[in-house]
């Protein structure tokens, strides 16, 4: 007699509460819960139980188990229980799994860091598919065993449980406690009431009887009810205990009543585990540990090569073991019922033993064409005398093998060049790949340093000229541009160096000289690297862009632009997709500055799927760039909304001081002053190093002198800004390319009485507009001009400049001054009209301390006007909504998931998903289902 199988005696509660989780689910509602319980508890019943439901209820249920060796493989959990395979038949999981491989990131600069957790491509990727298969049809996950989980899948899970109300989603996991278990602290850390925690206690005495009745037969019986106290409750515990003596014929029914024929104390639950091996045939448990040893992973394919055995005897093997219920198969895997099984037979094979089988496994996976990943984990779990094999199949393997998990290079690569001897030719080779892998975790300054040693290094001659891109690279990404360009100098002096290494090596040195500030200098090696090129596409594109941005910080303008244009088509087919990235992300720069908003747009609308894939710095560069085309352009909610989209990875890549001073800005224009206190403090706190950090160093130095001037403190604005004008700021030179300051300078001056310091910025500004004859070049010159000469006519006219540009803001302070001069010259009525044209674009803006001010202003010369409400002057409720919230509302009632979105509106799938939050937020709504549901409803009532 075997013992009944059931997990759901005494659970009858925390079942019923799953059952109306999923409920609330299906109806669009999404829920997130967490099962909590020692080992044996119940957790997986609980969970399978739930995956039942949900199937009869109509969801698609996905289940996946976190393994303990999978935990250096970032998004390893999340992309197993949601499918994500490249050999996937459905293109979208495909897709996402090739992004997860990261290969298009590989050398990115930081792009795979923080153990997975800054990989925001693959989060991105991850995001985006729970988002397409929640709007195929209501979707629920079941994540066993969160306690061994990567810490990517668990940053995509925190993600998860923060939007998950937002989607029909159902996000169940159960884990073990364990107070120094980062998933226990991401879900006791996370805010109260918007997830459930069910936490399994111990079975009661009448719940530990029923069980042991269904398992037994009978009620138990004094002996056997004492030997049962030994199990504390543990349904797994008593399942075993009955299970163990049923086999061993030492329980007896009679009447109803189970009673056990010995009095024996309790053997610990690994005995009870490993008693019902005793049974089984030498041969299936030689297959079973060898299983323990392959793994989650392991299929009947795998155990037969590894055992060296025909597939047919393997198979009766296998069905076996599951007969006696220690294996099961899932799909085409062999997975242990319990993880405690394969432990104890894991654990109880001797240490040569378990290093033998690992190291037959990687040889026999590395044969059969295995992913990298599945070799690297055996290779990283046997003895060191495998060196031979691990360090031939680095050499073949480690490259793949960074675009997926960088940190286990890092470590096989430590191991191998710990058992290769010092002549050993391929130690160069091991150390390029382990400072490619450092780059690409954003350990800069440690890969610069292991390109360094790897140059020292027997052989390196053959790896040389791509370990010295290492070197410049890490140094000139970590903020040491001057470190890049010793280096790139040294390659040009050096004997043998190739034409193209030197002329490739000469345009970055021209890079590092423009990020030293040393622009004249860039120039000359830039054209004597574009002269040199012969046709090689990455040096046209480097020596192009650096002549680009040269001439732009000398005057921004039309030649400018059109170098950068050339430097993108020669980037087009360039060795790396970055270097487009970056080419196309400086052109939507250019074309803000220079008032080409559609182009801009366009540029970036191109980009954004791109930087999604790329990761790294590129993708809150990209944040910033749209919020500064916002911003300009005078939407700044939408420039909010790209700010909040782009300060996690800005937090990670060194751009959050310039994604927040656009914040800041925005909210000292719109009175905000806790807001923009709260910015600026960060803005200080932060430590953004990084040469394109330092080309938006003027953005907090703008936030912080308007915040001074909204403050009271004039002179310490004016202090701020003259000083910057004067000597420059971050990587922006002085005077010309800072003469969007000019129009405030000129103005503090004259408050001052520094006529004088007027006419200076007013020549610069004019000096500016002449160059590049951009509308709003023009109108910084007329509104200096016209501040200087006090006249209405001039202002007026770079309000027009604005208008046209268009910059409602700055032409909001053009109409403004002029209605100011107006009402001084005794035109009340003209001024006021002026005024009202001011007022109606603040109003527009929500820019209440603008139109506070420029009311006390014109008040102070007898017009009167009353201070506009903000915007629409509703904060909640449909009339609350942007026109970009409308357009996404209209979408989601379409059915459309947040990538879809993105891609019909050409904008991230960050920035759709921060909309559809705030959009939730202003309708007081809990679900993308109530969002469609208002949407109708206003549609139909022709609202």
């Amino acid at each position: 007699m075997e013992a009944r199988i059931s997990g759901l005696v005494g659970r009858e509660a925390e079942t019923a509460e799953v059952r109306r989780l999923v409920e609330a689910a299906v109806a669009g509602a999404g829920q997130s819960a967490f099962i909590v319980g020692e080992a044996g508890l119940g957790k997986t019943s609980v969970l399978e139980e739930g995956m039942g439901t949900a199937r009869r209820l109509g969801m698609r249920a996905r289940s996946g188990a976190a393994q303990d060796r999978e935990r250096q493989l970032p998004f390893a959990a999340i992309a197993g229980c949601l499918g994500a395979d490249a050999a996937s038949s459905d293109g979208l999981r495909s897709r996402v799994a090739e992004i997860v491989q990261g290969h298009e990131r590989r050398g990115i600069p930081g792009a795979l860091g923080g153990g997975g957790e800054a990989d925001f491509a693959g989060m991105e990727a991850l995001l985006g598919l729970v988002e397409e298969l929640c709007a195929r049809e209501p979707l629920a996950l079941f994540f066993d065993n969160l306690q061994w989980a990567d810490p990517a899948s668990l940053e995509v899970v925190r993600r998860l449980m923060r939007s998950v109300h937002q989607l029909p989603l159902l996000l169940v996991g159960a884990y073990r406690p364990d107070h120094l278990c980062e998933v226990d602290r991401l879900v006791r850390g996370a805010a109260l009431g918007r997830h459930t925690v069910l936490e399994l206690a111990p079975l009661s005495p009448f719940a530990a009887s029923a069980l042991l009745t269904e398992q037994c037969g009978g009620a138990p019986g004094p002996r056997l009810w004492s030997m049962a106290q030994g199990a504390a409750g543990n349904p797994m515990y008593l399942t075993e205990l009955a299970a163990a003596l049923l086999r061993e014929k030492a329980i007896e029914v009679h009447d109803g009543v189970a009673e056990s024929l010995c009095d024996l104390p309790v053997p610990p639950l690994k005995t009870l585990i490993t008693h019902r091996l005793r049974h089984l045939r030498d041969d299936v448990l030689q297959a079973l540990r060898v299983a323990a040893v392959l793994g989650a992973d392991c299929t009947v394919t795998d155990l037969a090569a590894v055992l060296d055995r025909p597939a047919h005897e393997v198979l009766s093997i296998v069905s076996e073991a599951a007969g006696s219920g220690i294996l099961c198969e899932v799909g085409s895997h062999l997975v242990f019922r319990h993880a405690l099984v394969r432990h104890a037979l894991y654990e109880a094979l001797p240490g040569s033993t378990r290093a033998m089988l690992h190291l037959r496994a990687a040889q026999v996976l590395a044969g059969t064409g295995a992913t990298p990943e599945r070799v690297a984990g055996h290779l990283l779990a046997e003895a060191p005398e495998a060196g031979g094999f691990l360090t031939s199949w680095l050499m073949e393997s480690a490259a793949a093998l960074t675009s997926r998990a960088p940190a286990l290079v890092i470590r096989l690569t430590d191991r191998a060049l710990a058992l290769t001897g010092p002549g050993d030719p391929r130690r160069g080779g091991l150390q390029r790949h382990r400072a490619l892998a450092q780059l690409t975790l954003g350990e800069l300054a440690a890969a610069e340093e292991t390109a360094r040693c790897a140059l020292l290094e027997p052989g390196a001659a053959e790896w040389e000229w791509a370990l010295r891109w290492i070197v410049v690279q890490a140094a000139f990404y970590r903020g040491r541009p001057d470190l890049a360009l010793a280096e790139a100098q040294a390659v040009q002096g050096s004997e043998g160096v190739p034409a193209t290494e030197s002329t490739r090596f000469r345009a970055v040195s021209a890079m590092c000289l423009l990020s030293l500030g040393r622009r004249r200098e860039a120039e000359r090696v830039a054209e004597a690297a574009h002269r040199e090129a012969r046709g090689d596409a990455p040096t046209l594109a480097n020596a192009l862009h650096v002549l680009s941005g040269a001439r732009f910080l000398e005057a921004p303008g039309p030649e400018a632009l059109e170098l950068a244009q050339q430097a993108i088509r020669f980037a087009a087919r360039s060795y790396h997709p970055a270097e487009r990235f970056r080419l196309q992300l400086t052109l939507a720069s250019g074309y803000t500055e220079l008032d080409r908003g559609p182009e801009a747009q366009r540029t970036l609308a191109a980009v954004h799927e791109a930087t999604e894939r790329a990761g790294g710095m590129f993708l809150p560069w990209y944040h910033l760039a749209s919020a500064l085309l916002a911003f300009n352009t005078g939407r700044w909610d939408d420039a909010l909304t790209e700010v909040e989209a782009g300060l996690d990875p800005g937090e990670h890549f060194a751009m959050s001081r310039a994604l927040r001073s656009v914040a800041a800005l925005i909210a000292v224009h719109r009175g905000q002053r806790s807001d923009a206190a709260a910015h600026l403090t960060a803005v200080d706190a932060a430590s953004d190093t990084g040469t394109v950090a330092w080309f938006y160093e003027h953005l907090p130095l703008c936030a912080r002198a308007l915040a001074d001037e909204a403050g009271g403190a004039s002179e310490q604005a004016y202090s701020r800004l003259a000083h910057a004008f004067d000597n420059g700021i971050g990587h922006l030179p002085s005077r010309r390319i800072l003469g969007f300051l000019t129009p405030d300078l000129v103005r503090l001056a004259l408050s001052r009485g520094e006529t004088a310091e007027a006419q200076r910025f007013t020549a610069a500004a004019r000096a500016r507009a002449d160059h590049s004859a951009v509308p709003h070049h023009i109108g910084d010159a007329y509104r200096c001009q016209g501040l200087l000469d006090q006249d209405p006519d001039l202002l007026l006219e770079a309000a027009r400049c604005y208008h046209e540009a268009p910059r409602p803001l700055s032409e909001a302070h053009a109409h403004t001054d002029a209605a100011e001069l107006l009402a001084g010259r005794r035109h009340p009525a003209q001024a006021r009209v002026v005024l009202d044209q001011a007022l109606a674009i603040y109003t527009r803006l929500g820019a209440d301390w603008d139109a506070a001010r420029a009311a006390a202003r014109l008040r102070a010369v007898a017009v009167h006007r009353g201070v506009r409400g903000t915007r629409s002057g509703h904060r909640h409720g449909w009339d609350a909504l942007t026109e970009t919230e409308r357009i996404v509302a209209s979408h989601v009632a379409g059915g459309r998931s947040n990538p879809e979105i993105a891609t019909l509106m050409s904008i991230s799938r960050r920035t759709v998903s921060t909309h559809v939050s705030h959009i939730l937020k202003k309708l007081t709504l809990a679900s993308r289902v109530e969002i469609a549901a208002e949407f109708i409803r206003r549609t139909s009532q022709g609202r």
